[in-house]
């Protein structure tokens, strides 16, 4: 690592962080790292002009270590301890996965779509909280229970309903356990993040992302890549109340299969919705008002 002097302002600093992290990252993605670096652990903005601001020894001291843990590949989000989504802020470490853009357009979805109306909502495989916690944030009248087979992963989400002072209910739960989800309520919305990439993804993957996140909320096996979609989907057939929605992030890669899985099961007015990237990433499909349970 290139020294740098204890007087130096911040403005050099940041000029350093931003030099080394394009050894891994692109350099508009370094420098916004950077910027986000500078922000969330020294409260310093527009650190590119601060040249009259000057890091105390301490301070450099601290930016050595997350320099240090940044040329490692560990994923700045972790190095800082937080994310941001959607506006909010959101704790995260190895036990989660770290909230991504493309999980917020699945939140706008169902704010759009449901906004003014008074639910009972259930998040799959919670994580850091961010979907149900910003979902229980944007919907005033919604009721969110958040559930997840990692009672790690659940204290995480504990501490971001708690940092962005929401309520909400959070249980841990194995999805795949039949037994143990047919005690649970209906719901009008059901929605989930479940984890959808194939062994045989990894070769494509970022290093960083392989390293540290936790592989239970990312892989499934070759055999059964829709095996979290097909268990969620028959759930909600018995829990969801008549007309409920059911809303998914995918794998780019399976979308005309999800969407033909819910139809097969009875589904309507389902959709596959591309985000921004115009890769598909949201199915979405309503329970019919006359569904036949038996």
């Amino acid at each position: 690592m290139k020294k740098i002097e204890k007087d130096k302002s911040v403005s050099v600093f940041f000029r350093s962080l931003c030099d080394q992290l394009t050894t891994i990252y692109e350099e508009r993605e370094a420098i916004t790292i950077a910027s986000y670096i500078f922000e969330d652990v020294f409260g310093i903005y527009n650190a590119s002009s601060q040249s009259e601001r000057f890091f105390s020894d301490q301070e450099a001291e601290h930016f050595a270590e997350i320099l240090s843990e940044l040329l490692d590949k560990r994923p700045w989000q972790y190095v800082v301890g937080q994310a941001d989504f959607y506006g909010l802020k959101f704790k995260v470490n190895n036990k989660v996965l770290i909230p991504r853009a493309e999980t917020e357009e699945l939140v706008y979805a169902i704010i759009q779509k449901h906004k003014n109306e008074a639910v009972q909502l259930l998040d799959i495989g919670t994580g850091s909280g961010c979907i149900a916690i910003t979902l229980q944030k944007q919907l005033k009248n919604a009721a969110v229970t958040a559930v997840d087979v990692s009672t790690e992963a659940l204290k995480v989400a504990k501490e971001n309903a708690s940092l962005n002072q929401v309520r909400l209910k959070f249980q841990q739960l194995d999805i795949l356990d039949v037994a143990t989800r047919q005690k649970m309520p209906q719901y009008h919305i059901i929605v989930s993040n479940p984890p959808y990439i194939q062994d045989t993804e990894t070769v494509v993957m970022p290093t960083h992302v392989l390293a540290h996140e936790p592989h239970l909320a990312l892989f499934v096996t070759n055999k059964d890549p829709l095996q979290f979609y097909k268990a969620i989907a028959d759930f909600a057939l018995t829990h969801l109340y008549a007309g409920g929605w059911l809303y998914f992030e995918i794998n780019e890669y399976f979308g005309t299969e999800v969407v033909q899985l819910l139809k097969h099961k009875g589904f309507i007015n389902c959709e596959l919705v591309p985000d921004m990237s115009n890769r598909d990433r949201i199915v979405l499909g309503q329970l019919p008002a006359n569904f036949n349970r038996e």
